[in-house]
């Protein structure tokens, strides 16, 4: 009886069980830790086509929105004004004030808003938030650009206008 015994219980697969439980433990830890920070990175492609889709937003914004108490848009306020239309019909003064709030709750939180919109030799430019300056060169930027046409009715006849107009998104910081 003796040697059934030693058939029953084998002594020396004890420590295998125990080292192949604790590898399969540790590869279901840093599986977990990697799908764990994947899951919470955003990939650097997927960031820059939602900030590429943001300017396009603002862009379109200033494009369609208008301006409170005028009927025109905000697009068109600031060409007529870059242009120099008269009579003007949105004060220079009054739409700078209305973009700097548009601009300060549309913008996403970290970033900034440049403005441009040139016509021949005038330019408008507008930088939100106002209390700091252009960007850096290596600073990351999103830029959506388009044209703005407007009809100048003369007394003799009409004029067409139309400038260019682009929406920078930067980093702060």
């Amino acid at each position: 009886m003796a040697s059934l015994k030693g058939k029953l219980v084998p002594e020396n697969r004890g420590v295998s069980d125990i080292l192949s439980i604790a590898f399969m433990f540790l590869i279901v830890v840093f599986a977990g830790v990697l799908l764990h920070s994947y899951r919470f990175g955003a990939i650097n492609s997927a960031v820059s086509r939602q900030m590429q889709l943001k300017a396009e937003y603002l862009y379109r914004t200033l494009e369609l929105s208008q301006v409170e108490n005028y009927s025109l848009s905000y697009l068109g306020a600031v060409a007529e004004n870059a242009i120099g239309v008269s009579p003007q019909i949105v004060p220079a003064d009054y739409l700078k004030s209305r973009l700097d709030v548009l601009f300060s709750y549309l913008r996403p939180p970290g970033y900034g808003v440049i403005f441009e919109l040139t016509y021949e030799n005038s330019t408008w430019v507008q930088i939100s938030p106002g209390n700091i300056g252009p960007p850096g060169p290596n600073v990351e930027r999103y830029t959506f650009s388009g044209k703005y046409t407007i009809v100048i009715a003369g007394a003799g006849e009409n004029r067409v206008a139309q400038a260019d107009a682009r929406v920078t998104l930067f980093k702060l910081g």
